[in-house]
């Protein structure tokens, strides 16, 4: 899986130098490491449900459910950090139906995002605009585009023909999100149930590049609840949380015409 969300990264951020290739499953093991804490709050299972059962189904049963389960849920928060190599990209966001808010992280590049009333918004360093728009280690690009956007949100227009800049959308789209990351290649095969953050999980691990783990909760909705890593190619966690929680985002009032930057190179 984690090949498949780089690729889907790589696609919808190419400029923020994301590692095209990698796994989230299919890179990472059952054991974690290098990604955002887990939560250690006490969970009441009981709140989450009955049992499902669905640790007694195939490996492509349990998926399948756990896909449809994601798809059909309104909201989720994906917090936690993958890591290849020298390359790292984190994710602390909320998304729902038509709404997000939080950051994406790629090489030391972190790119706010909000989405409400179908717009979608980002804020990110005039460095790091210039390095998505082209303008590579440009300190002059950076400075000029500094200058203009200061701590301002920028509005990603529809249809705007940047794939780096309406890309951001798949971000902080929920269904086009999660696809990336729960959508595996290779075969999976269950390995075992056990606990994760004191929910009640079973294991599925793809054959696909590597060793790589998802767990999904055997009570309540068969919700993925995290994807895992510690091997030699990759590491770190990504989280699933507060799944149906409202999303509550207001759109930025300090804003600037993305179009402005077009006459500083700052957009394509």
């Amino acid at each position: 899986m984690e090949r498949t969300m780089k690729r889907r990264m790589a696609a919808t951020a190419a400029a923020l130098a994301l590692v095209a290739g990698g796994g989230v499953l299919a890179g990472c093991g059952s054991d974690s490491g290098g990604g955002a804490a887990a939560s250690t709050a006490a969970v009441d299972t009981a709140a989450l449900g009955p049992a499902n059962g669905v640790e007694t189904l195939s490996a492509q049963e349990i998926l399948d459910k756990a896909q449809a389960a994601a798809s059909a849920a309104s909201s989720v928060t994906v917090t936690g950090a993958i890591t290849q190599g020298s390359d790292k990209v984190a994710l602390d966001l909320q998304v729902g139906d038509n709404a997000a808010n939080g950051t994406i992280e790629a090489q030391g590049i972190e790119v706010g995002i909000r989405v409400v009333d179908g717009k979608t918004y980002f804020k990110i360093s005039g460095e790091g605009f210039a390095k998505i728009a082209g303008q590579g280690d440009s300190s002059a690009a950076a400075e000029a585009i500094t200058a203009l956007i200061g701590d301002k949100w920028l509005l990603v227009p529809a249809n705007s023909g940047s794939d780096e800049l309406e890309g951001f959308n798949q971000f902080a789209e929920k269904d086009s999100l999660l696809k990336g990351i729960l959508d595996p290649e290779g075969a999976v095969s269950v390995k075992g149930t056990g606990e994760v953050n004191g929910i009640p999980v079973v294991f599925l691990e793809s054959t696909g590049d590597g060793p790589g783990t998802l767990a999904v909760q055997t009570v309540g909705e068969p919700y993925p609840i995290q994807i895992a890593g510690n091997d030699s190619d990759s590491s770190g966690e990504i989280n699933f949380t507060n799944w149906n929680d409202p999303v509550n985002v207001t759109a930025p009032t300090d804003v600037v015409d993305i179009g402005a930057l077009a006459n500083l190179g700052g957009s394509s």
